[in-house]
Parts: C-alpha cells; structure tokens; sequence
C-alpha cells in the first residue's frame, strides 16, 4: 500500500467493525486498545472525527479520548467538541413515521435487540441487532423493511452484518464527511476508514479511502481506493502517526 502519509489533513473513521468489534454485546462495545492508542497519538497532530450509525450518547463517551467531533446516526447529527451542532428538518417532520415502525418491528420481532436513535428527544431511527441470538425471522423482517419504505424512512441493510438500521432521513456518509469538513474546516486530502457497503459515500468523498477487511465484509463490495486487515490496523495506524510526526 502505497500512501503519502505526511498529507493526510485529518482521519474519518467508522466505529464498529472497523476501529471496534462488530461481534460483541453494545455494551461490550469499546475501540480494540492498540487502536485507540494510535488514534490518540494522531488526535494530537490533526482532528480525527467518527461517523457512525450509533447514537451520540453511545459514541461519544467511547471516543471522546481522540475524537474532535462524531456525525452519529449516520450523519442525522453532527457534532463537534466544541458543541456545534446539526439536524436536518426532516428528523423532526418523520418522527410519527419512525415511531409506527418502531412500534410494528418491537410487535413482529421479540428475540432480538432493537436500539433507539435519539436526537435530543426525538426519535431519529433504530437498529434492529440479532448478532447475539444469530438469526432473524427473514420474512418479518422482509415486512418491516417494505413498510419502511413505504413511509419513505431510509434502510440501510449490511451484507454479513447481523443488524440494519432505519433513519428517518437519507442522509448517508458521505454527506457526513462533507459537513464535517466544512465544520472543522478541513481541507483534503483526507483519509477514511470503513468496513461496509454503508462506507462507500464516504469513500467516494475523499482522497484516502481505506477499507478495513474482516472476517464479516470479505465478499462486501467496498468501493476504497486501498484494503488493510484489521490484524494489521494498529501498525498502519502507528506508521501514519509516523509519518506526520515528521512534518
């Protein structure tokens, strides 16, 4: 892999399966240390920022050690460390929406978990997670899916993932990465770090895009310019922060 390093401006990454495990209970969840070791000594010399599809209550006291700002709920909101913020308007006009499939997802499926998105007190998406029981009732959840979509609520299904994620608005990504740019002022190039199909937006957007593969998303179709094996993340983790100690 060949990248020049001492130009990297800033790093985006992913949360689970990319810089924590995607095959642990939520509140198991934490960064892999060798990980989070590296992207602390990186914090130190330009911003790193999260965009993830998880809440800003579950992120941010997982990250708060090197994260400069997160985009969480799939980008819904953007925050920074300062405590800038952003949420679309439709978060708030599709919450009736979210809600009715909220409530039809809870009655349909009963042995997996589901977990809330909340934007303040408003009801942004939910996850619908069976990584614990290891399989789902594929034709419920087929119905929920349809009528999801029906109501113009936004899916987001992972290949070799055991969860999806429903938002009340499309936002994706990439999108994420370019408020966070424009909130940090952030020019490129910057890097990105992600592990599923939900990542390609944000590769598109940069010009480091770096997939991260395990043992879930080798057949996944990642639209990044460069591949790392999770074994080997802190290592490259270490050399970037090499190399930028050095400008």
């Amino acid at each position: 892999m060949s990248i020049d390093f001492e130009k990297v401006n800033a790093i985006f990454t992913d949360y689970d399966g990319t810089i924590a495990p995607v095959d642990v209970s939520r509140e198991e969840s934490k960064p892999y240390p060798k990980v989070e070791k590296e992207l602390i000594e990186i914090s130190k010399i330009i911003p790193v920022c999260v965009i993830t599809t998880k809440t800003y209550s579950f992120i941010k006291p997982r990250t708060e050690s090197f994260a400069h700002a997160w985009a969480c709920s799939n980008g819904v909101e953007i925050i920074t460390r300062e405590g800038r913020r952003f949420v679309p308007c439709e978060v708030y006009d599709k919450e009736r929406n979210i809600k009715e499939i909220l409530n039809l997802a809870r009655q349909l499926l009963t042995d997996v978990y589901i977990e809330e998105k909340w934007v303040g007190s408003t009801l942004a998406g939910f996850c619908i997670d069976w990584r614990l029981t290891g399989k789902i009732d594929q034709e419920k959840l087929k119905i929920i899916i349809n009528e999801a979509k029906k109501k113009e609520l936004h899916v987001i299904e992972y290949s070799g993932h055991p969860f999806i994620d429903i938002f009340s608005t499309e936002i994706d990504k990439g999108f994420a990465v370019k408020l966070l740019r424009d909130f940090l002022k952030i020019e490129e190039p910057v890097m990105y770090l992600g592990d599923s199909e939900n990542d390609n937006p944000a590769f598109k957007e940069v010009t480091i895009s770096v997939a991260v593969l395990h043992k879930y998303n080798r057949n996944s179709k990642l639209e990044a310019k460069y591949k790392v094996d999770l074994e080997e993340l802190p290592n490259f983790l270490r050399k970037v922060k090499e190399k930028l100690s050095r400008k």
